[in-house]
């Protein structure tokens, strides 16, 4: 649904408002998370699903768009990347997909990254290990919300992922020693 009007340029601000939850009969909100959706609806979800797989192509511009899904984190990328990753895609389209979900996922990553971590890919295992990585240094998780995922990193076969969770472990360290 649109909320251009056509015959000049401005938004249908009230319905837009009431869409994502911003105009209620209680009143009126504001915030990041309303601002999002509202840009959501704006560009519309097709146009996110083929941003993110503009980025899985590696197209030009690509970087851009990685860019523009990271600062909305919107579900429909998220579920896109989801859905390419657990394609019977190529195994860069799968890696790439992930990669991308490690940026533009929020707290529900963490059960994707446990997922994928159990791929047979080591690129998406280390991606996904990539995940619980973003998610604690953008404070998007909590550490002990992720303590059973980080076990698994520790005792993973792959040595990259092992090595991921040791740069995290430290991480958290010297974060909870500074707070």
């Amino acid at each position: 649904m649109s909320h251009f009007n056509q015959d000049e340029p401005s938004i249908d601000w009230p319905a837009l408002a009431r869409e994502v939850g911003a105009l209620t009969e209680k009143g009126e909100s504001g915030g990041s998370d309303l601002a999002r959706r509202a840009i959501v609806q704006l560009l519309g979800e097709e146009a996110l699903r083929a941003a993110v797989d503009h980025y899985v192509a590696g197209k030009p511009g690509s970087e851009l768009a990685r860019s523009v899904l990271w600062q909305l984190q919107p579900a429909v990328a998220m579920e896109r990347c989801v859905e390419l990753a657990r394609s019977q895609g190529d195994s860069d389209t799968r890696s790439i997909a992930v990669e991308l979900l490690r940026v533009v996922a929020d707290a529900r990553g963490l059960a994707w990254a446990a997922e994928f971590m159990q791929d047979a890919d080591l690129g998406v295992q280390v991606w996904a290990a990539g995940i619980v990585d973003q998610l604690l240094w953008s404070r998007q998780a909590e550490p002990a919300a992720c303590a059973e995922l980080l076990s698994t990193m520790e005792a993973h076969s792959n040595p990259e992922v092992r090595h991921r969770a040791e740069f995290i472990r430290t991480y958290l360290a010297e974060r909870a020693a500074a707070e």
